[in-house]
């Protein structure tokens, strides 16, 4: 336990006279003397009450030799002189180096001179900085300089609009909703072929519009297999409408719509769209998709051009060249439907056969610039109309569907196989044979025997068609047209 002066209690004490005595560290003050004065030893300590003596060896040295007066006085007086030499030799070293630096730092300097240390360390940070500039100066004497810089109103036309409600509004009265019941082929397990009638959507384009009719653009998928077309505008009424003509190699057809079944009303809501140069078009511009998205209605998203020119296969083994890609949402119900610039104008068809439910982001859009001569031909072509059924004419074949899923299996064309041709029938006179693969009339997609016989309602007994077929020579399948004289029905009993 230590006492007020921070000693160890059990190492003080009195001595036989009463005068304290004490140890610090290894040297030891003995008070034993009786004077006010201790007595200053190293070799000492202090055990209880008692005091161990120097031993006569002196184990921690022995004790410090006292001094004479006379000896001190003169090393004191030799210790004053060397001082005051020191003291002049250092004042004029500083001065000398004081003077130097004064002469080294130009006029105005705002570094201050304390020494002359301090001055060399000041200097030599100046060297350094004026080395680091002269080398920047060196670096930027070599690089590019820019001087042409866009002036405010130019940086303003490059800012990208993300309130499109003003275009939106203007373009929406030119697409229209598409729904109707569609007829799906299938074969059994056994080899009969089925059909099975379900609902669909799609969306369409107002293209154009005469005085009798209303020319809507969309995808062939959309309406093809189709019955009981109808057509929702902008106000919420509805319209029957029916296949103008298709392009099944391009996925793109027209319907029309007679303006008598409109009310004043609605052909007062509805207009034609405005048709854009999709030529134009640049990768990060801003895209808007209007359609009938998931049959749920009218429905815009936003997005930009991710990229032109795409090349893709689909499903069914055809190939679509040209495409846009976008990042704004096609869903299924958007094919058919338009791909906006922000000036709204129609730059693309959409398609969600293209894109496919698989990804995120990515869809893909016909180009409008490249589906204008199609559509216009479509729109300009010959309307034709079904005929009575005992005025229809016949191919002299008996076929059968090849779907997606036999083709796959047996790699035959999808299409209408030929099990059978009759004699004396135009297809026999064409030379169409048992085991070829009917895939077009008349340059119109067929992919079952129910296409087949929806197209020939169009056309009497004793015309001409074309028709595209598929044969299998050397274990590959070549593609070959005939044209068959269609005969009557009479014709295959």
């Amino acid at each position: 336990m230590s006492d007020e002066y921070g000693r160890n209690e059990e190492n003080t004490g009195l001595n036989d006279t009463g005068t304290e005595r004490g140890v610090y560290s290894a040297r030891h003050y003995d008070y034993t003397g009786g004077s006010d004065k201790a007595t200053y030893t190293t070799g000492g300590t202090y055990t209880g009450n008692s005091v161990t003596p120097p031993m006569s060896d002196n184990t921690y040295g022995k004790d410090k030799p006292r001094k004479e007066k006379g000896e001190k006085a003169g090393r004191f007086w030799g210790k004053v002189f060397a001082t005051l030499g020191l003291g002049i030799l250092f004042g004029l070293a500083a001065g000398a180096t004081i003077l130097l630096m004064n002469k080294a730092v130009p006029t105005g300097s705002s570094a201050a001179v304390s020494d002359g240390t301090e001055k060399v360390k000041e200097i030599a940070k100046e060297d350094k900085k004026d080395k680091k500039v002269e080398e920047t100066e060196d670096i930027l004497e070599d690089a590019p300089v820019t001087t042409d810089y866009a002036d405010e109103s130019e940086i303003t036309s490059k800012v990208i609009v993300t309130d499109v409600s003003d275009m939106v509004d203007a373009a929406m009265p030119s697409i229209v909703s598409i729904t109707g019941k569609y007829i799906i082929t299938g074969q059994s397990f056994w080899g009969q072929t089925y059909s099975q009638e379900t609902d669909g959507s799609g969306s369409g384009i107002i293209i154009g519009q005469d005085d009798n009719k209303l020319y809507i653009a969309t995808n062939n998928h959309v309406v093809e297999d189709s019955e009981d077309l109808k057509v929702q505008f902008i106000d919420g009424s509805t319209a029957e409408a029916t296949i103008k003509g298709t392009d099944a190699d391009v996925d793109l057809a027209v319907i029309i719509v007679d303006l008598d079944d409109l009310k004043d009303d609605t052909k007062a809501a509805i207009k034609v769209a405005n048709l854009g140069n999709s030529d134009d078009i640049k990768i990060g511009e801003p895209a808007v998709v209007i359609g009938n998205s998931l049959g749920y209605g009218q429905t815009v998203t936003y997005g930009v051009i991710s990229a032109v020119d795409r090349t893709l296969e689909m499903d069914d083994g055809t190939v679509s060249k040209g495409l846009i890609q976008t990042d704004a949402a096609i869903n299924p119900g958007n094919s058919g439907g338009a791909l906006l610039n922000i000036e709204g104008e129609v730059i693309g068809i959409s398609s969600s056969k293209i894109g496919g439910a698989t990804v995120d982001g990515v869809g893909f859009a016909i180009p409008i610039t490249s589906a204008q001569p199609i559509l216009s031909d479509i729109v300009t072509s010959v309307e034709r109309t079904k005929v009575a059924e005992n005025k229809q004419g016949y191919l002299g074949i008996g076929g059968q569907t090849v779907t997606e899923e036999v083709s796959n299996m047996y790699g035959l064309p999808v299409g209408v196989l030929v099990r059978q041709v009759y004699d004396g029938t135009g297809a026999a006179e064409s030379g169409l044979e048992q085991g070829d693969v009917i895939t077009a009339i008349n340059g119109k997609k067929i992919s079952s025997m129910e296409d087949l016989r929806g197209e020939l309602q169009y056309y009497t007994k004793d015309e001409v068609i074309k028709v595209t077929a598929s044969r299998l020579a050397e274990g590959l399948y070549s593609e070959l047209e005939f044209d068959v004289r269609l005969v009557d029905k009479a014709a295959l009993e």
